[in-house]
């Protein structure tokens, strides 16, 4: 896909976001057929981004017909993820396993697509305000959530370094225009002010998150396009171009 020409030839895309989709919340089984459904959509997948909540309440036996689906359609793709809430601690055990998926966990990788070469960099992401569940159990993430903002800073500064392009995926919500659609009062559970933030000091080419099922698949922060890739919300695979790219779709 691509803009025409005046002359009406399609103009491809920049080399750095050619067959670049994102999803979230497939809560396999839950949304499965409806992700087979968006897959079959696809023709030119490259990188497909799982922004988190993949499996539904930590059941890691239905990541399988996630990943085999994918592969089955596009047998060459890079599969790059993050964890998301309902990836249990106990089950990403499990899900490392795939040798076919590389999690990142406040950590980043670097792409070679031909011409250019494409950093992600990928985390579970940050919230304003622990969850019920995360006060009782996990009261420790509060720290974890205020300091996560300032440790991606750094890799997109690392990942800039290295890349010509460089992407942020969070599964946590990442703008509060893209949560626009859910209740208010829950907003601060969706996504952290500090991330946002981070958006717009540290400008990634492009920012990916999930998480919120009722709000807007895109918007823009500082310039930096968001996209909201959660499956219940978009009802497809959403295909990412950065900033470097986004005039070509225009």
């Amino acid at each position: 896909m691509g803009r025409l020409n005046g002359d009406g030839t399609i103009v491809a895309p920049r080399p750095c976001w050619e067959g670049v989709y994102g999803v979230s919340d497939i809560h396999s089984p839950r949304y499965l057929g409806l992700y087979r459904e968006s897959l079959g959509r696809v023709i030119d997948l490259r990188i497909l981004i799982l922004a988190g909540d993949i499996i539904d309440k930590g059941r890691y036996q239905w990541f399988k017909p996630v990943i085999d689906e994918a592969l089955s359609r596009f047998p060459h793709a890079r599969i790059i993820g993050v964890y998301g809430n309902e990836e249990y601690e106990e089950a990403r055990v499990h899900l490392s396993m795939y040798p076919s998926v590389e999690w990142l966990d406040d950590t980043y990788t670097v792409v070679d697509m031909n011409s250019c070469s494409l950093a992600i960099v990928g985390t579970t992401g940050a919230l304003d305000r622990l969850t019920r569940w995360q006060r009782r159990n996990k009261p420790e993430l509060a720290g974890v959530y205020r300091r996560r903002p300032k440790v991606l800073a750094r890799l997109i500064g690392v990942a800039r370094r290295e890349a010509d392009a460089v992407v942020l995926v969070s599964h946590y919500a990442l703008s509060r225009a893209t949560i626009t659609g859910e209740p208010r009062s829950v907003w601060p559970e969706l996504y952290s002010y500090g991330m946002e933030r981070l958006l717009a000091e540290a400008k990634p080419d492009a920012a990916v998150h999930g998480h919120a099922h009722k709000g807007r698949p895109y918007a823009t922060v500082s310039g930096v396009p968001v996209y909201n890739v959660a499956l219940p919300l978009t009802r497809k695979l959403t295909r990412i171009v950065g900033r470097i790219g986004l005039d070509l779709f225009l």
